[in-house]
């Protein structure tokens, strides 16, 4: 019997954004699954995740299959990666992640608010479960700076990935979850000479978590520049 496999199809006029580097077809899983907060179907890094050891990763690379192109057969050929997670293992990573954030603060979110005086749409997020390259510095630790007046404070920084995690994703670390669909999917990356990295599925800029990844992770950068 031949396992089901998809493949998130980079969008048109992506061409420009292919010849800048080479094309990595990285192991993701598609997950369907319920909670008690509502269904969440999604594509995730199989592989970083594990190279990293940090659940966060699980987090920051879950994207939602709702704007991306899935398809039964291979696009374009190119190297594709082995698969080291499953969407059990996936699970336990978001839940473990949440119990992180809830380590780093116990007040509300309205005071989160308050402190950051930032408003978040989430709706701008609904295709990368994380804030947008304003929101990231790649030259510091990824949240640190809100705003990119005045340093972040613990707390905000745990309420803010509980958000992630319990909007985005429908989950805490107390939720059982009903996985109807738990499959093999591959995500296209392109990486540059000088390891910049893009994700030409969901959009023509730098891709802002894959850069993070690979300037804050030495395993996960010395594994991408070996596939150069």
């Amino acid at each position: 019997m031949t396992e089901l496999v998809v493949f998130a199809k980079p969008k048109k006029l992506s061409g420009i954004i292919l010849s800048k580097g080479k094309l990595i077809w990285l192991p993701y899983i598609r997950l369907i699954y319920k909670s008690k907060k509502g269904k969440v179907d999604v594509l995730v890094d199989s592989l970083t995740p594990d190279i990293s050891n940090d659940p966060l990763v699980a987090v920051l690379t879950a994207r939602s299959t709702k704007l991306l192109n899935l398809v039964k057969e291979e696009p374009l050929e190119s190297i594709k990666l082995n698969h080291r997670l499953s969407g059990y293992d996936l699970v336990d990573k978001f839940k473990e992640a949440y119990i992180k954030a809830d380590e780093l603060t116990r007040r509300s979110l309205d005071d989160f608010y308050e402190q950051s005086q930032v408003d978040i749409d989430w709706s701008r997020y609904r295709a990368l479960l994380i804030p947008s390259k304003r929101l990231i510095s790649r030259k510091e630790p990824i949240f640190r700076y809100l705003t990119g007046k005045s340093e972040t404070s613990p707390y905000a920084v745990g309420l803010f990935i509980k958000g992630i995690i319990e909007k985005g994703l429908k989950l805490t670390d107390k939720l059982d979850v009903e996985i109807e669909l738990s499959e093999k999917a591959y995500y296209p990356l392109v990486l540059t000479e000088d390891l910049e990295a893009y994700e030409p599925a969901w959009k023509f800029s730098e891709s802002v978590i894959y850069n993070w990844l690979i300037n804050e992770y030495e395993k996960v950068r010395e594994f991408f520049n070996e596939l150069l």
